[in-house]
């Protein structure tokens, strides 16, 4: 029996645990280092069941979007638009990468998971920003395509103790959430001819993963794995290959007729790079594809004739989350124009009078759609970009109306969504957009046509609520609050909060660095964070104009996480940046004929796809994992032209040699002397402008 006195001392005892609780609670200390190891929550302890019961809370951000729905929603509302005043920096971690970050960070219990280019995993405490550990996969870059893919990577997913990443040379790696350390790999596509950029996706028990390759010839598919094993479960493949050798399934079979053309199986397409949204109520995976364009295509496969609607390409597509099997598409391509598709989120709406569970989506096509989820029917779709290809989307048939191409020249532009996700808040029923859009003004010479945009659409009225014009054609993904507040990074490196209703911008704060990743929002000790990677990432870096991307101060910015809360009085890490100078170029002996077919050879032997359109690249010439501008090449590269660019002597830093090409699906032909000349022809005159113009007017910016 036991004594009164060993009662009493164990009520004391007991009253002193709760009362250190509460003090540490108060104080912010980890409750978890007070509580027994056996009642602390597992690492990484993402399941079905949780993210479904917990998504009304907002304490974590355990998938991507946070919920299955892919909101990009928080209910936090501790910080709102009448205190954000009071918002200041908690802590700042760097992150080791010469490609800035193009990332979704997952928070679960208090650790943040987040990936970096060369699908380089990190751990990192929440309430300190102190890395607990970190994971490389020693991605393979002496290929190609897998230099390419390698150099960005866009997020991770988190399910029951495993972190899951895609990497540059088309694998699926599984971590210990605990310890850091892989726990299984599992093949995706074939590692020689491309990679994953995307982040893997989770539900069911199942990792949802696609890859890159549309643009140069890879056929498309999304695979499933079991999240335990790493086995295959099943793969569905989004458009036909060779008729000879059968169909994988009865939707290709009726896919294959939407095609035309001489061998047009060879140009593949469809790929599922970005978008993929699972929803458990359903049962389905929706997903986005891109398109099957051969005319777009560059190396040996630009010449191709294909017609037809390319089915499953420029597609958002249903299938059976268990089997795999097709349940409905929506085609977003037009018989002559087609597109990528982009984020994907699932709400519910009134719509004249009924209520309905739909699937909304906006391409780079200038559109945004709302799809019945349950069908794929079309419901609505309004441009909310400018667009030169079509005039409408017919409601009856979901078919675009087509502009015919003119006689000569090219079709206006067309602005529209690119991958960084928008974000629905159920609280103001707004959509809120990330765009670049045409500028309405005269262009100066040189100037970049496309401005950014923050554009909040109404779905139920089919009208813009407001808008935010930006300077930077690229610009972050978009997160909204319960708080009122709608938060997005630019590629000036200011990081700014907005009114939820009116779009009255309520706090910024310049960073120092580009910002192109996706600002999430989480909970912890009892205060709300807003956390946002920056650094100037993404693959557009590689194949999109710099100068559309970020300020030349802004691409020189570290790579950092930052964390915010109210209150927060941590001193703002200080951006040391130099823009460097453009180096003097070697003096041009080439003719202008040479430079001519330089600059043919630059985009038909798709060099632009890493160094940038007209060479328009990174501002400086690096060596740590960057791709250098070729624009401030120093002297002695010029003079190892010939054993860089033919020889393969950077193979193992990622640049191939195309003298012997290893048969690529794009360039198989080899570059002969005369070839690598004129393209070096090219990039002397380029580097000539960026020089001269430098030194026209030393008191105006940097070259981009």
């Amino acid at each position: 029996m036991q004594s009164y006195k060993t009662r009493d001392r164990e009520a004391v005892l007991k009253r002193f645990f709760l009362l250190a609780i509460a003090t540490a609670a108060f104080v912010g200390y980890p409750f978890a280092r007070l509580v027994p190891a056996a009642a602390q929550p597992a690492p990484g302890n993402v399941t079905e069941a949780r993210v479904i019961a917990e998504a009304s809370t907002g304490d974590d951000w355990p998938v991507g979007g946070r919920t299955f729905d892919e909101q990009h929603f928080s209910p936090l509302k501790q910080i709102t638009d009448r205190n954000i005043g009071k918002l200041g920096l908690a802590w700042s971690t760097d992150i080791e990468s010469a490609m800035g970050l193009a990332t979704e960070p997952i928070v679960v219990d208090g650790v943040i998971y987040v990936s970096a280019p060369q699908s380089r995993v990190y751990a990192v405490d929440a309430s300190t920003g102190k890395v607990l550990w970190k994971f490389d996969p020693k991605v393979r870059i002496d290929r190609m395509r897998n230099s390419w893919a390698a150099h960005s990577n866009r997020g991770l997913a988190v399910w029951q103790g495993k972190v899951y990443v895609g990497t540059g040379d088309c694998r699926l790696v599984a971590i210990d959430a605990a310890s850091g350390r892989e726990a299984w790999e599992s093949p995706v596509c074939d590692g020689a001819i491309t990679g994953i950029t995307g982040a893997p996706h989770v539900g069911g028990g199942k990792v949802f993963i696609g890859y890159n390759g549309s643009d140069t010839g890879v056929r498309g598919s999304l695979v499933a794995f079991d999240a335990a094993t790493g086995k295959q479960a099943w793969r569905f493949w989004t458009v036909p290959g060779d008729p000879a050798k059968g169909f994988e399934s009865k939707a290709l079979e009726v896919a294959a007729k939407t095609w035309s053309g001489d061998q047009w199986w060879k140009v593949g397409g469809g790929d599922v790079w970005d978008p993929i949204t699972y929803d458990p109520a359903a049962g389905l995976v929706i997903f986005g594809t891109a398109g099957a364009t051969p005319e777009e295509l560059f190396g040996d496969k630009a010449d191709m004739q294909v017609g037809g609607d390319r089915l499953y390409s420029g597609c958002i597509i249903a299938v059976n989350a268990e089997t795999g099997k097709y349940v409905w598409h929506f085609q977003t391509s037009g018989r002559n124009y087609h597109t990528e598709n982009m984020h994907i989120l699932l709400a519910d709406l009134t719509l004249n009078g009924e209520k309905r569970r739909v699937a909304i989506t906006a391409p780079k096509n200038g559109f945004i759609y709302v799809l019945d989820e349950k069908t794929g029917a079309l419901l609505e779709a309004k441009p909310i970009a400018q667009v030169g290809w079509a005039s409408s989307i017919d409601i009856k048939t979901g078919r675009p109306v087509e502009l015919p191409a003119p006689a000569h020249g090219r079709r206006p532009m067309t602005g529209g969504h690119n991958w960084w996700p928008m974000s629905y808040s159920p609280i103001t029923g707004l959509v809120y957009l990330p765009l670049h859009d045409p500028k309405k003004t005269p262009l100066k010479p040189g100037e970049f046509p496309e401005e950014g945009k923050l554009l909040a659409w109404d779905p139920v009225s089919q009208s813009a609520r407001w808008s935010v014009d930006e300077p930077i054609a690229t610009n972050s993904a978009v997160l909204s609050t319960a708080g009122n507040l709608v938060f997005q990074g630019q590629g000036t490196g200011e990081f700014a909060a907005y009114t939820a209703d009116t779009g009255r911008r309520v706090w910024s704060v310049m960073t120092g660095s580009a910002i192109h990743s996706v600002p999430v929002s989480f909970a912890i000790h009892g205060a709300q964070y807003i956390l946002v990677p920056v650094g100037w990432g993404s693959g557009s870096r590689l194949f999109s104009k710099g100068s559309s991307m970020a300020t030349p101060e802004a691409k020189r910015g570290p790579a950092r996480l930052l964390a915010f809360k109210l209150g927060g009085t941590t001193p703002f890490p200080e951006a040391t940046v130099r823009v460097p100078p453009v180096p003097k170029p070697p003096v041009q002996t080439f003719s202008k004929e040479m430079i001519q077919l330089g600059a043919t050879l630059y985009t038909k032997d798709i060099c632009f796809d890493c160094h940038g359109p007209e060479a328009d690249g990174s501002g400086a010439y690096t060596e740590d994992g960057a791709i250098p501008d070729l624009r401030y090449l120093p002297a002695e590269s010029h003079k190892l032209w010939y054993a860089t660019v033919l020889g393969g002597s950077h193979r193992k830093e990622g640049m191939p040699g195309f003298g012997n090409p290893p048969g690529y699906p794009f360039v198989v032909g080899k570059l002969t002397k005369r070839d690598a000349d004129a393209i070096h022809a090219y990039i002397i005159d380029q580097s000539w402008k960026a020089y001269n113009a430098e030194h026209a007017n030393p008191q105006r910016s940097k070259p981009n």
